[in-house]
């Protein structure tokens, strides 16, 4: 939260605890009618307005994915809330006045400006940004450089790439499961024989699709031997399902007229630089080192919530108040780009 969102909900408790004490003199005395009316306002002015305020400000633009339309009005509307309701608690005992009218004036355009500023940020789609190059491209020293492929001088933008032997392995520990068993159905027979036996089912073998788990993650959660499932899996799988290289792939595995860094539609895939859309799911699936970087930021809590796998980069990093560019900086740097 930042300074006046967070100042919001202290404002709120503090008139939570004056409408309690005033509460406590109504009740043993016989009160003037200005405590009465402090009481109530404290209470539905001060501690509940107040809390939706600070409250509605840090989650509402997060939950529709956007930024707040207009930020700077937040500390003005702090300052005429709280002095409209100071001035109308003790304006009142000497009320009808044009004091107290000033007061209320101040409060009801305070309330104004948060609906506005809030109805204005979930119903006005926001302008469009300028594209900024990912952190791959910022990276990337692929312009202007050559490299000698096979006696051919080529730049490192068109960089061939050479078809892997028939022979080479086609799953590694990364992979995951769900694109094995799609790729290759004929790896389940090998899962089942390694103690998975639930991917026998057909439906829950479509369930498992849709989970970003790698092979590695779920040897480990499994305790399976990873080195000994992998090399089951490669000798399982047939030769002519090998992946076929695409002509014209650039260094940096993006294909030509691709450029590299770009969040592509699909799920992440290992190879690929990660960008502000990608899921957190398939992040981890692809990329399991980048764990401590979501640790860092997010705490514990972001490996069991539900979240992780609808919640994209952007908007994790507006919900937890993260920097988006700095958030995106690490997990490049952490998944080797």
């Amino acid at each position: 939260m930042d300074r006046y969102t967070k100042g919001f909900v202290v404002a709120s408790l503090i008139y939570f605890f004056l409408a309690a004490v005033l509460g406590i003199w109504m009740g043993g005395s016989d009160a003037a009618g200005w405590v009465r009316f402090a009481h109530v306002h404290f209470n539905l002015l001060g501690f509940m307005s107040m809390m939706i305020y600070g409250v509605g400000y840090f989650i509402l633009p997060r939950f529709n994915g956007r930024t707040l339309r207009w930020p700077s009005w937040v500390p003005i509307h702090f300052f005429l809330a709280n002095i409209g309701l100071i001035g109308m608690a003790v304006t009142a005992p000497e009320r009808p006045s044009n004091g107290f009218i000033l007061f209320a004036a101040l409060s009801v355009v305070s309330a104004g400006m948060f609906a506005v500023n809030l109805g204005a940020t979930m119903l006005i789609e926001p302008e469009k940004e300028e594209e900024e190059p990912s952190y791959a491209e910022e990276t990337s020293t692929s312009a202007g450089v050559s490299s000698k492929t096979e006696g051919k001088s080529v730049s490192a933008g068109q960089a061939a790439v050479t078809a892997a032997p028939p022979d080479a392995p086609r799953i590694d520990p990364d992979m995951r499961v769900g694109e094995i068993l799609t790729r290759w159905p004929q790896s389940v027979d090998v899962f089942v024989g390694h103690g998975f036996a639930s991917l026998a089912d057909p439906e829950h073998r479509e369930q498992v699709k849709q989970i970003p788990i790698t092979l590695r993650m779920a040897c480990q959660r499994h305790n399976v031997d990873l080195d000994y499932m992998v090399a089951e899996l490669n000798e399982a799988v047939s030769p002519s399902s090998a992946p076929v290289a695409v002509p014209g792939a650039t260094a940096s595995g993006a294909t030509e007229g691709k450029p590299a860094g770009k969040a592509r539609k699909g799920k992440l895939a290992r190879g690929e630089s990660i960008g502000a859309d990608h899921i957190l799911g398939e992040i981890l699936g692809a990329y399991p080192e980048t764990e401590k970087v979501f640790r860092k930021y997010y705490g514990d809590g972001c490996f069991s919530c539900p979240g992780q796998a609808t919640e994209s980069v952007k908007q994790s990093a507006m919900m937890h108040n993260v920097s988006e560019k700095r958030l995106l900086a690490e997990l490049n740097r952490t998944a080797g780009f």
